[in-house]
């Protein structure tokens, strides 16, 4: 973002330089003043990362459309940046005012902690019957699951260690028990996303039955284009036997470093592979040191630092969803 930008978001919102100054001090707690954003416009000084970061947030908006999306955020291996794209893009969706569920559906429950429910009260929600294994296998309502976060618009249903459990009990044939364990609460959200486990067992299976559309982040790593085609299996699969409407809405290239040489040539890799195949190809989300940082202290990424890398990707990917707006 350079000085054009800047000057353009503060006209559209109709406000002087000074305005905008305190609109940006009241977000993010800092102390700019007038002359600090004219030598923005004008180029005379850097623009700190954080505030593009909160400007880009700020130009989101969203306009219901009367229809709940569910995405399914997948991959079959770990390591892939699969929580973090999934965090942070229901983030960006509740930023831009759309209510918006999290669905935890790892047992790892790595999503739980990034939203801020750590691994104390996990135990105690799972001891108390409050997860999502026990709204998938009928134990509790699912809506009385659901967990506020401190995010506006923004509610989770956590994951345990018990949700592993529920591969045995589910069953390899049940397929639809997510899908109608969410049916009951669709009409309360713009938009569901499920984080999926690192594996293609029956709650995945569940996930992309009850999805839309699925969205499978892939890292910028050697061989990682290998993968996308056991996924495909399954989601072809799925097509199949239980949902012929869901449909792969794109990937995502992670953990990204352009530094490398091969890193570039993944993102090559994968970028041919989905004009072969006709999938959208979002743009890729660099390394950060900070999504560590932020997992560690229990915060979503961009909540914590919003001028983290991949910001951009993650807006791309929420506006191609629909209903989202940015810089309108």
């Amino acid at each position: 973002m350079d000085g054009d930008a800047v000057k353009a978001a503060r006209e559209r919102r109709g406000v002087t330089q000074e305005d905008f100054a305190s609109w940006l001090n009241h977000v993010s707690g800092r102390k700019y003043d007038r002359s600090r954003v004219s030598r923005w416009e004008t180029g005379a000084e850097r623009i700190p990362a954080d505030v593009v970061g909160m400007i880009m947030l700020g130009e989101l908006s969203f306009s219901p459309n009367g229809r709940c999306l569910v995405i399914a955020v997948a991959n079959q291996k770990g390591g892939v940046a699969k929580t973090e794209t999934s965090v942070n893009m229901v983030y960006i969706l509740a930023r831009a005012g759309a209510r918006t569920l999290l669905v935890d559906a790892d047992s790892q429950g790595n999503a739980t902690r990034h939203v801020g429910i750590g691994k104390g009260e996990s135990k105690r929600l799972e001891a108390e019957g409050r997860t999502l294994y026990h709204a998938l296998t009928g134990k509790t309502p699912v809506a009385a699951v659901v967990r506020d976060t401190t995010v506006a618009n923004l509610h989770v249903i956590p994951s345990s260690i018990a949700l592993a459990v529920a591969e045995s009990e589910l069953g390899g044939v049940d397929r639809n028990r997510m899908r109608d364990t969410l049916t009951g609460i669709r009409d309360r959200y713009d938009y569901m996303v499920i984080d999926c486990s690192p594996s293609l067992g029956v709650v995945t299976v569940n996930a992309l039955t009850a999805a839309d559309h699925v969205l499978i982040p892939v890292q910028t790593e050697p061989y990682a284009i290998d993968g996308f085609e056991h996924l495909r299996a399954t989601i072809d699969s799925v097509r199949d036997r239980s949902n012929d409407a869901l449909r792969i809405h794109g990937i995502v290239p992670t953990l990204y470093n352009s530094r490398q040489s091969q890193d570039r040539a993944s993102l090559d890799d994968i970028r041919r592979e989905g004009r072969k195949r006709g999938v959208p190809v979002f743009e890729a989300i660099p390394r950060a040191t900070v999504c560590a940082q932020a997992a560690a202290a229990n915060r979503i990424t961009l909540d914590a630092d919003p001028g983290t890398p991949g910001l951009s990707s993650y807006i791309e990917i929420a506006v191609s969803l629909g209903g989202i707006s940015y810089g309108a």
